[in-house]
């Protein structure tokens, strides 16, 4: 028994390494709520050198580069942050379970950030819908929208959503666990 469970575990990192399906900086990058807390911490941390007067200062080459690391992030982060300000966004509400994290809706994207966080289920989706609270209706409601399974409980991800016609209309993202028909959190998101 022990041997087919060490088999199991090294079939699934064998087949976990051949699969490429890693996601780059610059895949991360595409999610502003991603772009704006990364920028902000490496330009933090090119602005400590100073601060602190690291030796690293005295070679030229180097801070040179720390300079214009600290201007090229300070440029991406501002731009991260433009971004989030021509969508809607809003933090997850818990229900019964403890969820938390920012979610950004712009461009027909979902975004979560980085400190999204909530407990696995079966089958827990992300939908959209029209209605102000789906305590308050059967949900998925008529006017919810699939968006997909959750890929990870944990951390900044992004989701597609369908071209809809009046997007300020649909300003409720929803946790949802279809399995179990339970609520886990939603959003109400705005400008």
């Amino acid at each position: 028994m022990k041997k087919s469970f060490l088999s199991i575990g090294l079939f699934a990192l064998v087949l976990a390494g051949c699969s490429d399906k890693s996601i780059t900086l610059e895949d991360n990058l595409k999610n502003p709520l991603f772009a704006e807390r990364y920028s902000e911490e490496l330009v933090d941390r090119m602005v400590e050198y100073k601060i602190q007067n690291d030796p690293i200062l005295e070679d030229e080459e180097k801070m040179k580069i720390i300079e214009e690391t600290r201007k090229e992030w300070m440029e991406i982060g501002s731009a991260a942050r433009k971004k989030q300000n021509e969508g809607y966004s809003g933090f997850l509400i818990s229900m019964k379970e403890l969820t938390k994290g920012e979610l950004l809706y712009v461009d027909n994207m979902l975004y979560t950030d980085t400190l999204f966080d909530v407990p696995p289920g079966p089958d827990l989706r992300f939908y959209i819908s029209t209605v102000v609270d789906p305590r308050d209706v059967k949900f998925p409601d008529e006017t919810a929208i699939d968006l997909g399974e959750l890929r990870s409980t944990y951390g900044a991800h992004a989701y597609v959503v369908p071209p809809i016609a009046d997007p300020q209309s649909y300003r409720t993202i929803v946790l949802w666990d279809n399995k179990l028909e339970q609520l886990y959190g939603f959003a109400q998101v705005s400008s």
